[in-house]
């Protein structure tokens, strides 16, 4: 099977042959510019084309007709959450696992520092392009540290020692958006691990995944069906669900908001009134370290 080599989507990324897990990141991407003013990134535009225009339109025939809305709507969420833990100056780097394609850097405060993390390929393309953009003055500058990692690898202490010296003791803002669907339950307990490790007191940390309940629901068998079909998968991968007392009994930390697609589309979009049953409700879970851990 022919793989897809970041440096050349035009190339590579066809309609007949299986993606990459982390190609999705142009698909999330192109979902997001759908609506700027709703999911606050005004610089989304910049990964499309036409391939992955194409790649987006089969996608949401295939599982949901909102899925773009959804993508914007936690797009927002995070952005907003970030950029008033920011005007508290609760907040130093921004630490995003698994960052695909997403533009958070250039959209919010320059004085805080951010670390990228993702697959090799994926953090040298998005290197590449974000600084090209910036040296054309499509981007603003921005204080970027860019690392790659796989977070099926048998250890990440490597990762965690990379880190602890690059965070060097700021307060940190952990982000894991679109990632634990992917994850096999033991990389995903490897991984909250080495975020307890990394942060102190007062520290925030925010994950998204679906519910359990979902897989009982026919939008997931759909989704299911088109991973199946359209992705090459890893050994690991087992298309995790995650109940919200996982995040309730991480142990060092408090839940201090949790929120829906459903929620947030009574927050940004009120008027709008979606379908139960056509919805992938994603969920978004803030998480706040605790003192004396």
């Amino acid at each position: 099977m022919e793989t897809f080599y970041l440096s050349e989507p035009y190339l590579l990324c066809s309609v007949d042959k299986k993606i990459n897990i982390h190609e999705t990141a142009f698909v999330t991407a192109f979902f997001r510019a759908g609506d700027s003013g709703l999911s606050g990134d005004k610089h989304a535009h910049l990964w499309a084309n036409p391939i992955v225009a194409n790649h987006a339109k089969r996608y949401s025939s295939a599982v949901s007709t909102y899925e773009d809305y959804a993508h914007c709507l936690r797009n927002r969420y995070f952005y907003d959450t970030i950029k008033e833990l920011i005007s508290k100056e609760s907040i130093e780097v921004l630490i995003n696992f698994g960052c695909g394609f997403s533009m958070y850097p250039f959209l919010l405060d320059a004085s805080l520092r951010y670390i990228e993390i993702d697959k090799a390929d994926v953090i040298a393309y998005k290197k590449e392009k974000t600084e090209d953009w910036q040296k054309e003055g499509l981007l603003p500058e921005r204080n970027i540290t860019f690392l790659e990692a796989d977070f099926n690898a048998p250890s990440l202490q490597d990762l965690y020692k990379q880190l602890k010296t690059i965070k060097s003791g700021q307060r940190s803002f952990i982000l894991l958006e679109g990632v634990l669907f992917f994850l096999g339950k033991s990389d995903t307990t490897k991984l909250f691990d080495l975020f307890k490790r990394l942060q102190g007191p007062e520290e925030f940390m925010a994950s998204v995944s679906f519910q359990p309940q979902l897989e009982k629901q026919g939008v997931f068998k759909k989704l299911i069906d088109f991973v199946e079909g359209n992705l090459e998968k890893n050994q690991q991968f087992d298309y995790q669900t995650v109940p919200d007392s996982f995040y309730k009994n991480i142990k060092g930390y408090t839940l201090v908001d949790h929120q829906d697609t459903f929620n947030l589309s009574t927050r940004y979009v009120p008027e709008n009134n979606l379908p139960f049953e056509e919805i992938l409700n994603e969920h978004m879970y803030l998480l706040k370290k605790n003192v004396n851990t």
